[in-house]
């Protein structure tokens, strides 16, 4: 008898190690999305369109928001102007509920980035939300390529 809880043990603790070594993840509702932005010029090089999933706010209660950024892959580029729309199904179409814009450097987090956001009128109400987000390089043509966020289903009523 014994023996098997020392076995046991040492199957556990074995577990244990190696489930720590496993870095955590985010779930999908955070996961940020993104799309590689095409240039059209030699000059600029590249950068990438980044943007999370509309989510309940950690900060302001009621209120689901959501962030976009960029990312330089390479070139000169140092500034973009972030336009950000959060958006909810509405019939067959989606109807912009707030904007945010921000010209900022890239990388992300809270000083890097353009923030949208809606006060839920109930949390009863269940809607679909997405996100688009559009960098526009300071001082460079680009295309008119968006990132549009994966759909997220929350009890937010607008």
């Amino acid at each position: 008898m014994n023996i098997r809880i020392g076995r046991a043990s040492t199957v556990l603790a074995v577990l244990l190690a190696a489930a720590s070594t496993v870095p955590a993840h985010a779930d999908d509702r955070s996961e940020p999305a993104s799309s590689y932005q095409a240039i059209g010029t030699r000059d600029l090089h590249g950068f990438v369109t980044k943007g999370d999933y509309a989510h309940f706010s950690h900060t302001v209660r009621n209120t689901v928001n959501a962030h976009g950024w960029w990312k330089k892959i390479d070139g000169p580029a140092t500034q973009a102007k972030i336009t950000i729309w959060l958006q909810v199904k509405s019939g067959s179409g989606w109807k912009n509920l707030n904007k945010g814009v921000k010209t900022v450097p890239p990388g992300g987090g809270s000083n890097k980035r353009a923030v949208a956001n809606w006060k839920c009128t109930n949390l009863i109400a269940k809607n679909d939300f997405r996100t688009v987000v559009d960098a526009d390089i300071v001082g460079y043509p680009d295309g008119d390529s968006k990132l549009v966020t994966k759909t997220q289903t929350l009890y937010c009523g607008i």
